[in-house]
C-alpha cells in the first residue's frame, strides 16, 4: 500500500517539473496527479516492476511518467500520444530524464517496446470496437512474461454514470481537449474476455472513487517470470 506521505511527496516533486511549461500546466498537473484515482492505484501496482520499462499509451503531458519516475527512479519510460501539442508539453516537463522516449504518433501503428508495465488510461473509447481489440492485441504482444497491463476506461451498462461519462468525453472531443473518432464504450466483461483470450490473467476493479464516472481498471497479468 502506498503511504499517503510518500504519495504526496512524489506528487509535489513530479508536479514541480511542470512549472517551466506555465502556471496552468503546473496547476493542472498537480490537480491531476493528486485527484485522479487511477494514478494512485497504478503506482501501487508498480511495486515489484520498478526496474523495467513502463509504457504509457496516451501519455498526454506525461503526468503518469513524471510521477512514476519520482517513485521508481530506475524505471525506463516510453510515452506515446497522438496529440503533438501535449507531447511537446511533456518534453518540456520531462527534459533531462534519462531512459525516456516520447513519441507523437498513433498507438495502433507506432512500434511499442517490450515492457514490464503497460498503461493505457482513458484512450480505448476514442476508437472503434475493432480498433480497440487491435490495440489490446498489440499490448499483450509488447508485454514481457510476468508483466502487467493496466487499462482504465469508462464502461457501458452502469446507468446514469455511464451516460455522464459518455457526455463528458463527447464534450472533451467537441471542444478539442481530446482527439478521437468518437466515443465507444462497451461492457467491462467484453474487454475482460478479449484480454483473457490473449492469454492474460485478468482482474477488474472499480476506478471511479470520488468521481461520478463509470470508470473501471482492468489489470492483466502475463504469465511467466519477470526477466
Amino acid at each position: 500500500m502506498l503511504e499517503t506521505a510518500t504519495a504526496q511527496a512524489a506528487i509535489a516533486q513530479a508536479a514541480e517539473r511542470y512549472r517551466p511549461a506555465g502556471r496552468w500546466a503546473y496547476g493542472f498537473a498537480r490537480g491531476k496527479m493528486g485527484g485522479d484515482p487511477a494514478y494512485k492505484r497504478v503506482l501501487e501496482l508498480l511495486e515489484g516492476h520498478g526496474r523495467g520499462t513502463l509504457v504509457d499509451v496516451g501519455c498526454g503531458e506525461g503526468h503518469l511518467l513524471a510521477l512514476a519516475r519520482a517513485l521508481y527512479p530506475e524505471l525506463s519510460l516510453f510515452g506515446v500520444d497522438h496529440d503533438g501539442e501535449r507531447v511537446a508539453t511533456a518534453r518540456v516537463a520531462l527534459h533531462g530524464f534519462e531512459r525516456l522516449v516520447l513519441e507523437a504518433g498513433d498507438a495502433r501503428t507506432v512500434s511499442l517496446p517490450a515492457c514490464q508495465v503497460l498503461c493505457c488510461l482513458d484512450v480505448l473509447h476514442y476508437m472503434s470496437l475493432e480498433d480497440q481489440d487491435l490495440l489490446l492485441t498489440r499490448f499483450a504482444e509488447a508485454l514481457a512474461p510476468g508483466g502487467i497491463l493496466l487499462i482504465r476506461d469508462g464502461r457501458s451498462g452502469a446507468g446514469f454514470r455511464s451516460t455522464l461519462t459518455r457526455l463528458s468525453e463527447q464534450l472533451a472531443v467537441a471542444f478539442g481537449r481530446h482527439k478521437g473518432e468518437g466515443v465507444y464504450f462497451r461492457e467491462a466483461e467484453a474487454t475482460r474476455a478479449t484480454l483473457s483470450a490473449l492469454g492474460l490473467e485478468v482482474e477488474l476493479q472499480d476506478c471511479a472513487q470520488g468521481t461520478p464516472f463509470a470508470n473501471v481498471l482492468w489489470i492483466g497479468r502475463k504469465p511467466g517470470a519477470q526477466a
